[in-house]
């Protein structure tokens, strides 16, 4: 994976799980990144990135989990 998309990714996590306490510093460190991406890809429109990563994020978080392990069979 990109590491840009993955810092992307892992920023709007904590930016969605933060308190009260932390919500501004992470919603601070999500757009500073994504302000890093558009200025890197001027053809990239803001809504476009901000659409493909709400629409892979479910998918990612799915790839983070790990399966349950199973027992052993008796």
């Amino acid at each position: 994976m990109d590491r840009e998309l993955e810092s992307l990714l892992l920023a709007y996590d904590a930016w969605l799980q933060a308190g009260e306490d932390d919500l501004d510093r992470c919603e601070a460190v999500f757009e500073g990144l994504v302000g890093d991406i558009l200025s890197a890809r001027p053809n990239l429109p803001r809504e476009q990135l901000l659409k493909a990563l709400r629409s892979y994020y479910p998918r990612w978080i799915r790839a983070q989990q790990h399966p349950p392990t199973l027992p052993p069979q008796a």
